[in-house]
């Protein structure tokens, strides 16, 4: 049982990275539409569906790591920060991303009631989580070999980057 464990703990953890990953490319891809004055229905339906199927892999990618024989973790390991004799820091920063998309999963769906302004700030931290789960993969995946999955979390850096400064560099020229 331990080996359908193993993989399914990395599964379910690599698969909610790549849909934050996506998520995070649709939503930011939503905002030059909206930029543009464009349609964005289609963009932030997918943008919020996977950021759901993100927080859903999380919560198997936790169930996983509950029912582990090889580890065991229990509850208190995987929802209080620091709590983990394993990989403190590693463990901590997943702990923390998990709240982190949940507070950002709530907020979205009550941006009507919390202010639109109120929600777009909070929205805007959004890469503090992304930075806590690349770290958290980094120094806790085992299956991989580290230059790989750095170049594969660097990557997406290097792509937010980009859009960041070519977004500030037309902002600047139209003013």
């Amino acid at each position: 049982m331990e080996m359908y464990e193993w993989y399914m703990i990395r599964a379910t953890g690599t698969v909610a990275y790549i849909m934050l990953y996506l998520s995070i490319i649709v939503g930011l891809y939503s905002q030059v539409q909206k930029k543009r004055k464009r349609k964005m229905t289609t963009s932030l339906y997918w943008h919020e569906s996977l950021a759901n199927w993100a927080l859903v892999l999380t919560i198997g990618h936790i169930g996983f790591l509950l029912i582990d024989s090889y580890m065991s973790f229990n509850w208190l390991e995987v929802l209080v920060p620091f709590a983990s004799d394993y990989q403190p820091l590693s463990m901590t920063l997943g702990t923390l991303a998990l709240y982190f998309i949940i507070l950002t999963i709530i907020t979205s769906k009550l941006r009507k009631v919390i202010g639109y302004q109120k929600w777009r700030k909070l929205h805007a931290l959004n890469p503090i989580l992304y930075i806590m789960v690349t770290i958290h993969g980094l120094l806790s995946g085992t299956d991989f070999f580290g230059n790989i999955l750095a170049v594969v979390n660097i990557l997406p850096f290097i792509i937010f980057g980009v859009v960041l400064m070519k977004d500030s560099l037309i902002r600047k020229l139209a003013h």
